[in-house]
């Protein structure tokens, strides 16, 4: 089975928008996934999910028709199923992949998104849960995790997680202590 390092990977929130951030070495097992073109094609598909989601859909195909199965090409699929309002075949996409790599924040994340799309909040919060499991300074799914415990009463946990995004999304010294005050109430 054909494996991602996705550490370097990262989704963030930038004004509403998953952005992808592809770079290093893909850690691919296989090297027939090198083949030519490979990475370009790659970088080129998560570059359009910030344009054009319906071609990163067609790259991220066409990606899948040379190596099956990619996982970053599934991420990028299911990303941009989302994107052009199909939460359901983003989480046809996203949901084995969330499976095949349980170690990957990221493609929770995109899960939880999917799912908060869907109206699944419970399968949401389950999913932003293992994603700041995985990466707890991943200041955007405290944020979205935030904003699902806001929505379904959870006042007490919404504040938990707002103030760990807001400590996850800043290194200045100024604002941390302030951030670690606020969470501990």
């Amino acid at each position: 089975a054909l494996s991602v390092d996705f550490v370097g990977a990262r989704a963030f929130h930038c004004l509403g928008a998953v952005v992808k951030e592809v770079w290093g070495k893909q850690g691919m097992s296989n090297p027939a996934a090198n083949v030519g073109g490979f990475d370009v094609a790659l970088s080129h598909a998560a570059r359009l999910l910030e344009t054009d989601a319906a071609l990163a859909a067609e790259q991220a195909d066409e990606i899948l028709r040379v190596v099956p199965g990619h996982p970053m090409a599934q991420l990028i699929g299911g990303i941009a199923a989302r994107r052009q309002g199909d939460a359901a075949r983003a989480v046809q996409a996203i949901e084995p992949l969330a499976a095949s790599q349980p170690k990957a924040p990221a493609v929770h994340y995109e899960l939880a998104l999917a799912y908060g799309d869907l109206g699944r909040g419970d399968a949401a919060i389950a999913a932003l849960r293992r994603a700041v499991d995985l990466k707890p300074d991943f200041a955007d799914a405290w944020r979205t995790l935030a904003d699902h415990l806001h929505a379904i009463g959870d006042a007490t946990g919404a504040d938990a997680a707002y103030a760990r995004q807001i400590r996850a999304s800043t290194r200045d010294p100024r604002l941390l202590e302030p951030a670690v005050a606020l969470q501990e109430g």
